[in-house]
């Protein structure tokens, strides 16, 4: 094999390999690496996660927080779980919004995710309305029936075991609760990863949920609302203690454990 063939090959292989490095760290978020990778990414770029998501307030005004308003009233101060929080998009949007008299916690496993959120939440006109809590979604740390609303938008792909998290937000939704949460609609670069509509129909019905109701969000996502079948009386904000001592007391067991 002459120089100029040798050369060739070496290109073809930098060229595979910068593909699967980016395919891998950057389109797929690590999630074919594990959980940790994920994590360890999105601490990474915490700082620099929303310019790069370059959310759109204004949108997400007219496409999320005031369709969740309309679809739980008349429950004015709903207490709400935001999954995979990120920097606190859901939170701090209903905190925005002069109709809300409710709570939302907001849950992710990534620490430094979670310190920009606090940062973007540190004024005293969201502070009534928003707490934040480093959790991993796949045990939730509350318990049954705990919240009126559960949330968790693009995010659900990137869970090492998406089954089991939306499993665990049915779990904590309140009979006749809410849930808001989305399937990935471009799928080319994430095989095995993504839910079909079909399929997320499915888990939900197989969960007790009903009245679900799919509709075109973005380029990418889906919106998927649904209600947790029966009913109970709403939970309210005045709720938000027992959820803080669900998670108080989970926060003691494990530590007994590691003892």
């Amino acid at each position: 094999m002459g120089s100029h063939e040798l050369f060739l090959l070496l290109g073809v292989a930098i060229g595979v390999a910068a593909f699967l490095i980016w395919w891998l760290i950057f389109e797929t978020e690590g999630v074919y690496l594990g959980r940790r990778v994920v994590v360890a990414l999105y601490d990474l770029y915490a700082g620099r996660y929303d310019r790069i998501k370059q959310f759109d307030e204004s949108a997400d005004i007219t496409l999320i927080s005031q369709p969740l308003l309309d679809r739980i009233a008349p429950d004015a101060d709903p207490l709400i779980l935001d999954v995979a929080t990120g920097t606190g998009r859901v939170p701090l949007l209903m905190a925005r919004n002069a109709r809300f008299q409710g709570h939302v916690i907001g849950l992710d496993a990534s620490g430094r995710m979670l310190d920009r959120a606090r940062e973007k939440a540190a004024d005293a006109r969201f502070e009534p309305f928003v707490s934040l809590i480093q959790h991993d979604a796949s045990k939730l740390p509350f318990e049954d029936s705990s919240f009126d609303v559960v949330t968790c938008l693009e995010a659900l792909e990137f869970m090492p075991r998406p089954g089991t998290a939306l499993a665990e937000m049915v779990r904590v939704l309140r009979p006749g609760g809410l849930l808001l949460t989305t399937i990935r609609i471009d799928t080319r670069w994430m095989p095995g990863r993504t839910w079909t509509e079909a399929r997320m129909r499915a888990e939900l019905e197989a969960l007790g949920m009903r009245d679900i109701d799919v509709l075109i969000w973005q380029e990418d996502y889906s919106q998927v609302w649904a209600l947790k079948a029966g009913s109970s009386q709403p939970i309210g904000a005045g709720g938000l203690e027992d959820a803080m001592q669900s998670l108080r007391q989970v926060a003691i067991s494990q530590a007994s454990q590691i003892c």
